[in-house]
């Protein structure tokens, strides 16, 4: 995302998608291209500590706004885990900072110019903080996920369980052991998005994906 003064790169897109790292634009990559939804620029922030800093300096980037002032960009669409805390109300209030419009409600986008949409994962309709929730919910009828969670129950009541992993991490533990299921090792849930190893047309993603489509 950033150029080597540490400053985003030009938009050249009038679509523009801010996730958290790499693994979750590797995923959103692989999604996008199962919908058909091309002409996306995926932005990558660093993790959602960053978004404070770097979504509004992803706004001031070149070809974000045109000399007169409009905006070239017609929506703008941030996705980030729940984890704790207030997630949406948080880039709500990053969004109002940088002088954009935000939504009202999740998975919404606003009428401003750009349009703003935000997404937190895994959704409303899923139980969960993260990506991974999201991914194993595509999964749960794999014949892999018996032997995932019989491994992970395993794992967890060791003596010695790797330091006292909290539940959140749980699933990431359980995503990590149903990717080493797979033909293809791969070691993260957007590789094995990229792979085809979750499931684009399980009903877990329509929350997401009628999100996504918004931005055709």
């Amino acid at each position: 995302m950033a150029s080597p003064n540490n400053a985003p790169s030009s938009i050249n897109s009038k679509k523009v998608l801010a996730v958290e790292g790499k693994d979750e634009k590797n995923f959103f990559n692989a999604l996008l291209k199962h919908m058909n939804i091309t002409g996306i620029d995926i932005r990558e922030v660093g993790g959602k500590t960053q978004f404070p800093d770097k979504l509004p300096a992803l706004v001031k980037a070149s070809g974000f706004f045109l000399a007169d002032g409009s905006s070239f960009v017609t929506h703008l669409a941030v996705i980030r885990d729940k984890d704790e805390g207030n997630a949406f109300k948080s880039i709500v209030n990053i969004v109002k900072k940088t002088g954009l419009i935000p939504p009202t409600k999740h998975s919404e986008f606003s009428n401003g110019k750009p349009k703003v949409g935000i997404f937190i994962m895994p959704g409303e309709a899923i139980d969960g903080t993260a990506l991974e929730d999201l991914c194993l919910k595509t999964v749960e009828n794999h014949k892999a996920m018996a032997c995932v969670n019989k491994y992970a129950s395993c794992i967890l009541a060791l003596e010695l369980v790797p330091k006292n992993i909290p539940k959140a991490k749980v699933q990431v533990f359980k995503a990590q052991a149903f990717l080493a299921a797979q033909p293809v090792i791969v070691d993260s849930v957007g590789l094995g998005a990229q792979k085809k190893y979750w499931d684009f047309e399980s009903p877990a993603l329509n929350e997401l994906k009628s999100f996504l489509a918004k931005l055709k």
